[in-house]
């Protein structure tokens, strides 16, 4: 249930092929997937910046969280101390994301100054374009485009949540470097100016 008023809808019950995250939630955060006016799923923080989440949907429970500093990862869990249904491996210019059933995709970014994202194949065929929305500096929600081939992926759902843990945990590293910019930051080191 969202905010526990609302129950959650099955994916296969709606087109699935514009949906959107909205903030629906602060401190800890909590985002909600739908589909026009249906709730599909709800990812929630435990605390503000954690690098661990809990999505629900009407068809179970995720765990994912961010581990590895060197080498980067996040990981998508049916319970909290299971193991791994799927990976995304952190590179410098696109993700991995591979299951533990053999699917393997590319998450990138969709163009070096736009600020969306794209899950493809390894072949290149786009499946997923997700762009995050946001008011000034804050992380909104994200508008999510599912090409055909991304609709009749059995992935979708693990992709979705995936994609937008990854992009709102770069959003709370962005928002953790605010306070060293702009002209209140702190000066440098005694001597620097």
């Amino acid at each position: 249930m969202v905010g526990g008023l609302v129950p959650l809808v099955p994916f296969s019950s709606v087109d699935r092929s514009a949906l959107r995250w909205i903030r629906t939630a602060e401190g800890p955060e909590e985002f909600t997937l739908s589909a026009e006016d249906q709730p599909l799923m709800v990812l929630r923080w435990s605390k503000r910046g954690a690098g661990s989440a809990r999505a629900e949907t009407a068809g179970g429970t995720w765990f994912l969280e961010k581990r590895g500093f060197l080498n980067p990862h996040l990981t998508l869990h049916a319970t909290e101390t299971g193991p791994a249904l799927a990976r995304v491996s952190v590179h410098l210019n696109y993700h991995r994301i591979e299951f533990a059933g053999g699917g393997q995709y590319r998450f990138h970014r969709a163009g070096l100054l736009v600020p969306a994202w794209q899950i493809t194949t390894p072949e290149g065929t786009e499946l997923v374009h997700l762009e995050p929305t946001r008011e000034t500096r804050k992380l909104e929600g994200g508008a999510v485009l599912v090409t055909p081939a991304g609709v009749a992926s059995a992935d979708l759902p693990a992709l979705l949540v995936l994609s937008w843990f990854f992009v709102v945990l770069a959003w709370f590293e962005d928002e953790a470097m605010i306070p060293l910019e702009g002209p209140n930051a702190p000066a440098g080191p005694p001597g620097s100016t």
